[in-house]
């Protein structure tokens, strides 16, 4: 996964767009006014060489290396917190206004490591002339795997997730803790652990890691869950296998930073025990796109709000 913001922070410093792209589920999602980039023609997307739906060797994430340094902000954190709330307000908007390529696997993942069956569903998101997004399937497979194991991972379910899950107005559920400096390929971040106030009922808050990129004061990595108070509920199961996800952000245009690739692991109960899976998710192609006619027979469906 290093490659990624290797890629992004060296398009960066030659002041040239990054390929990047970004996520939105199949429903709708209303337009955000006049906010985000105007171009008139979207820019010129490069093909990845790389396999999108290839997980790619993960950093280490899930604690705070020894790299990472608690010496004392050279700004005050609270700013820090502030700045890329911002951030995150002007990118989710701009973030409307673009289409991309999203592919999403479901993969088991086999004792000795090798692969084995999966799931798997190609779509394009396009803007429509109503103002709001949508999706459309271009390719799906499958492999029994799943249906003869278990009926507990849904493709959509288990990658609908909040992609900016910590703006301005959000900020008021969250206690923010800075943990110090870290390096992330050739950025310099700061590292924030985030945790809600409180849980909240039929709301998701997210939970964890946040690295801000040093210089741009944005959120270019993310790693932890979102939860509710219901997922305390005995009788209440889980909606999907997955609970802790890794995200990486890419720089966009030269500047935005948009959610491009995340992955999470999970476990599913079967008669002999329980079995690894594995979700990636890789956004692609991403550009600004004209609005085009909705077909007719295509009914909106509420989308997913980004308040908790």
């Amino acid at each position: 996964m290093s490659n990624i913001l290797l890629r992004t922070v060296r398009g960066r410093r030659r002041r040239c767009a990054a390929l990047a792209a970004a996520f939105a589920w199949a429903l709708p999602i209303a337009a955000q006014g006049s906010a985000g980039p105007q171009t008139a023609a979207p820019p010129t997307a490069q093909s990845s060489k790389e396999d999108p739906l290839t997980p790619l060797p993960p950093q280490a994430v899930h604690t705070i290396s020894r790299e990472a340094h608690a010496d004392p902000a050279p700004i005050p954190p609270q700013k820090i917190v502030e700045s890329f709330a911002a951030r995150t307000d002007e990118y989710s908007r701009a973030h409307q206004m673009y289409g991309f390529k999203r592919s999403v696997r479901v993969q088991e993942v086999l004792a000795d490591g090798e692969k084995g069956g999966e799931v798997r569903e190609d779509s394009e998101v396009y803007l429509a002339d109503n103002g709001r997004r949508y999706e459309r399937s271009t390719h799906q497979s499958s492999q029994p795997f799943l249906n003869a194991k278990s009926d507990a991972v849904d493709l959509r379910t288990a990658a609908q997730i909040q992609l900016f899950p910590l703006t301005t107005a959000q900020l008021k559920y969250y206690d923010f803790i800075y943990k110090g400096t870290q390096p992330l390929d050739e950025l310099r971040t700061y590292i924030f652990q985030v945790k809600p106030k409180r849980l909240l009922d039929h709301a998701r808050l997210f939970s964890g890691l946040v690295y801000v990129d040093d210089r741009d004061l944005a959120v270019v990595k993310l790693y932890g869950r979102w939860m509710s108070q219901e997922d305390f509920d005995e009788d209440t199961a889980p909606a999907t296998p997955f609970s802790m996800y890794e995200i990486y952000f890419e720089n966009v245009d030269g500047k935005y930073w948009f959610p491009t690739y995340y992955r999470a692991d999970g476990y599913v109960k079967t008669k002999a025990g329980e079995d690894q899976v594995r979700l990636i998710v890789k956004m692609t192609d991403l550009k600004v796109v004209a609005p085009v006619p909705l077909p007719g027979r295509e009914a909106p469906a509420p989308a997913p709000s980004q308040k908790p």
